[in-house]
């Protein structure tokens, strides 16, 4: 479990740090060059639309289908912004439109996949006597994950710049697939069918 809980959001770690960056840099450093209302907007209203909307799908989703039949997939839609910002490095469009795009995706994906991390931690780990005590640890594993991996990711990102910087987080997350696929339950996980 608690290999699970570091590794699902060890690309999230190197990255958050990094995208407000990326983002504001100029086209000649490899960023995009928005400006600080853009990047208010883009996070601010439609980020924020988007995680609200993939929080609330997944919900539906994980319900109807069950955590264990669904972990997987949202850990796939979690780690699809990775991908997306190695494709807005590569290519730095100077649409607003595809800018815009990806950030949705993000917090789309963002919502979408946290949603399964959080209700594993409350149905397999936190599960027993002691309910709160296990969910506040595997919260602490999970945020201190986010922090070491933050705490290299300036280092990685001014080493490979952008572009290859976003294709090292991609592949980073492969760990994170493979637990994810082979992670025990050991509580039932009934969806619900009606």
């Amino acid at each position: 479990y608690i290999a699970f809980i570091i590794l699902y959001r060890l690309g999230e770690g190197f990255v958050m740090k990094i995208v407000p960056l990326f983002l504001k840099a100029d086209t000649a450093s490899g960023g995009l060059g928005l400006t600080n209302q853009q990047i208010g907007l883009y996070y601010g209203t439609f980020g924020a639309g988007a995680f609200l909307i993939g929080s609330l799908l997944a919900g539906y989703y994980i319900a109807r289908r069950g955590l264990r039949r669904t972990l997987f997939t949202l850990c796939c839609i979690f780690n699809l912004p990775f991908g997306v910002y190695a494709l807005l490095a590569w290519f730095q469009p100077s649409s607003m439109w595809l800018v815009g795009g990806g950030i949705v995706v993000e917090y789309f994906g963002y919502g979408f996949g946290f949603v399964g991390l959080t209700l594993f931690m409350m149905q397999q780990v936190a599960p027993g006597r002691h309910q709160m005590a296990h969910y506040a640890f595997a919260s602490g594993i999970m945020n201190l994950s986010v922090m070491l991996t933050g705490a290299v990711s300036g280092y990685l990102s001014d080493a490979l710049g952008y572009g290859m910087f976003f294709l090292a987080v991609m592949l980073a997350t492969v760990p994170a697939f493979l637990v994810t696929w082979f992670v025990p339950f050991t509580y039932d996980d009934k969806p619900n069918d009606k």
